[in-house]
């Protein structure tokens, strides 16, 4: 990595989206705002990100002077996507914020700076939403549906794949509610282990345990509650491995300089872990696709059989030719016979020196 020449690149690209960045909470307008909340714009901050990171990561000895000019973009970049995650605070831009929070996490793993995004996830426990009973169907009350009987609801959501949510019945199905605090756990329980070793986890933890033990308290939902009661445990136990930790310590805890402190030499370091983790993410995330497809179609299945049953006459044509064609699909195709070729007639040459019967006499002009 070219380190003079990156850093001219990083540098002029980072300040323009700051300048984009400020111009929406500037004028706070459509316009200024959709600038910011695209995918060109997400995709724009994951490329530096990764750019950091790999800056970071692929040090060489003899350019530090270099490399620490890399490491000087970090900060900016940092309150580029804290300010990006910020800047539309409403639930429909939950999964926004959760892109946000996995890009500051990255850099704080990479890096090993202490970036902390607990705010952003306990912000999500908040919403109001989340407290509420869920609504069935699409989103809405009983007979609250579309034209065309489309229901607003997302089948298969997944969020790695969306910035915001359906507009109406924003964060109230239990299909939405479930995918968005299950992403919220599996980000604190890998921030968690990010900063374990860490002298000062047991105060950073402090506000994380009162908080979900009153989520606990609020939520009815049983795998919500083992979501919040599995990520309290696992504080508590690291929590407790530093305490024992930084009592052999000299110094205090606000004078360690080093993130990881409490490290033993034969544990991996942050980067290591973050990686690790991914990696496993993406592992279950590939072996669940395919179970995911499968629900998915028969969930399509079930709603054009009611569809049928309610006689809808505009759907049912289309079910009907929509299970015809999953039929021709389904049948075996039929294998084509072989043309076959009798010898004895390959070995007739006196047919080919027989003349051929033609008429005389018949007049072939275009006239008539």
């Amino acid at each position: 990595l070219d380190y003079a020449s990156s850093y001219q690149h990083a540098f002029v690209y980072i300040r323009q989206l700051a300048l984009h960045l400020r111009n929406a909470l500037m004028k706070q307008t459509e316009e200024s705002r959709a600038t910011v909340l695209c995918w060109q714009y997400v995709h724009c901050l994951k490329l530096w990100v990764a750019v950091l990171c790999a800056a970071k990561g692929g040090t060489v000895a003899g350019k530090d002077e270099e490399a620490n000019s890399m490491q000087s973009l970090v900060y900016p970049l940092t309150e580029i996507v804290l300010g990006t995650c910020r800047l539309v605070p409403v639930a429909r831009y939950v999964p926004l914020r959760l892109h946000c929070v996995r890009l500051l996490q990255q850099l704080a793993a990479s890096t090993e700076t202490f970036i902390p995004t607990t705010s952003i996830l306990m912000g999500v426990l908040d919403l109001k939403e989340v407290g509420m009973k869920p609504l069935g169907g699409g989103g809405k009350k009983k007979g609250g549906k579309k034209k065309g009987g489309q229901s607003s609801s997302v089948q298969g959501l997944r969020l790695p794949l969306i910035l915001k949510l359906p507009k109406e019945g924003t964060l109230r199905t239990m299909e939405q509610l479930d995918g968005v605090l299950k992403e919220v756990f599996v980000l604190l329980n890998r921030e968690a282990d990010m900063y374990r070793y860490s002298p000062g986890f047991p105060e950073f933890t402090f506000a994380i345990l009162q908080r979900l033990r009153k989520f606990n308290k609020e939520i009815s939902n049983g795998r919500w509650r083992a979501y919040s009661k599995g990520a309290i445990e696992l504080c508590e136990k690291y929590s407790a491995f530093a305490s024992e930790g930084r009592s052999t310590l000299v110094d205090a805890p606000k004078d360690v300089r080093r993130l990881e402190a409490l490290k033993p030499t034969n544990v991996p370091s942050m980067r290591e872990r973050y990686e690790t983790a991914v990696a496993k993410e993406k592992r279950l995330e590939a072996a669940t696709q395919p179970l995911m497809k499968k629900m998915d179609q028969k969930k399509a299945n079930e709603q054009k059989r009611k569809r049928k049953v309610k006689g809808d006459s505009d759907s049912e044509s289309d079910v009907e030719m929509e299970e015809e064609e999953e039929v021709k699909q389904t049948k075996p195709k039929k294998k084509k016979k072989k043309a076959v070729v009798i010898e004895a007639d390959l070995k007739n040459v006196g047919a080919l020196k027989e003349a051929d019967e033609v008429k005389e006499g018949i007049e072939w002009s275009d006239s008539e």
